[in-house]
């Protein structure tokens, strides 16, 4: 039997293992000793369970491949397939007025798995889901997440599958957030750095953009406002997507206690969440004097503190 780890071949021999189930512990106990992860594996080409190998011999198995990766490998594997049941659920549903007691069963068990997957990767970003609505109006994360879970245990009639319907619409919208958030991640050190320093250089366009969005709201350019927003707003989702990976990548440095002025960076972090958060709710509401307000003098007062923060981590990561 050939053993292989991302087409590698593994230079292993067996010490008295008669199944391939026995083999492939003893290879995940190295992986994950090594700090490493499982994506998937297949055996002579094909995808198998766990609970099969048990019963497959060694002299059955030419070859056994097994695919590593990060813990982020892991987490955008598990979110592909969170969206593709997503999907799966979201087309059986639309239309119906009850579901057989066998899909109820299997959404008490699917659900709980998406959001635990979605509170795992959160944390990983350092989100807080209460601060993050994925329609920019409406319920935040957090809510939309526990009305899903109330939600799919009671599925008999069609007022609840609509509802039901609408809170996984919204799940699918934060997902493709997290997909945009992960992909920032995995960009090379140099990459973040180089966003990072693209905000402090633009800082000025930056804070002019968000002053832009009121300046046609106030002139009755909602739809143009809408874009010079959603725009404005992807890329300080980029920036503080950065800003956590290099902060993970640099466990070394106490991020905690980066301070300037008396001020810390996890506070200033919070506080621009909060004010994005205040935004949108200000526009859910119609109130455009309040996010006019809040667009042309809080966030603007924010971002200038932000940027002598990114230029200290600037500064640290590039010794």
């Amino acid at each position: 039997m050939n053993i292989y780890i991302n087409e590698q071949q593994l230079d292993t021999k067996l010490d008295g293992e008669t199944n391939l189930g026995q083999v492939f512990d003893q290879i995940q106990k190295w992986i994950e000793s090594n700090g490493k992860y499982l994506r998937h594996f297949t055996v002579n080409g094909k995808e198998l369970n766990r609970s099969d190998l048990d019963s497959v011999g060694i002299e059955d198995t030419k070859r056994l491949d097994l695919y590593v990766g990060e813990e982020l490998d892991v987490i955008e594997d598990s979110l592909v397939e969170v969206d593709n049941y997503v999907d799966k659920v979201g087309s059986t549903l639309v239309g119906r007025d009850s579901l057989t007691e066998k899909e109820s069963e299997d959404l008490k068990e699917g659900i709980p798995w998406i959001i635990s997957m979605i509170r795992t990767t959160t944390k990983l970003l350092n989100l807080n889901l209460n601060l993050i609505q994925p329609m920019g109006k409406g319920k935040n994360v957090e809510e939309i997440l526990e009305s899903l879970d109330n939600g799919s245990l009671v599925l008999d009639s069609t007022k609840a599958i609509e509802s039901f319907l609408e809170d996984l619409r919204d799940v699918k919208l934060f997902l493709m957030d997290l997909s945009t958030r992960l992909a920032v991640m995995r960009l090379d050190e140099s990459e973040l750095i180089e966003i990072i320093s693209k905000f402090v250089d633009q800082k000025d366009k930056v804070i002019k953009d968000f002053m832009l969005v009121n300046e046609n709201f106030q002139s009755g350019k909602d739809h143009l406002a809408s874009e010079i927003l959603n725009d404005a707003v992807g890329r300080l989702t980029g920036l503080m997507s950065a800003l956590v990976s290099i902060q993970t990548r640099h466990t070394e440095l106490n991020w905690q206690e980066l301070s300037f002025e008396d001020k810390k960076l996890s506070d200033l972090v919070g506080q621009l969440n909060t004010t994005l958060s205040n935004i949108a709710s200000a526009m859910e509401k119609n109130d455009i004097v309040y996010a006019g307000d809040i667009l042309e003098y809080e966030l603007p007062e924010i971002l200038e503190s932000l940027v002598p923060f990114l230029s200290l981590v600037l500064e640290k990561v590039t010794v």
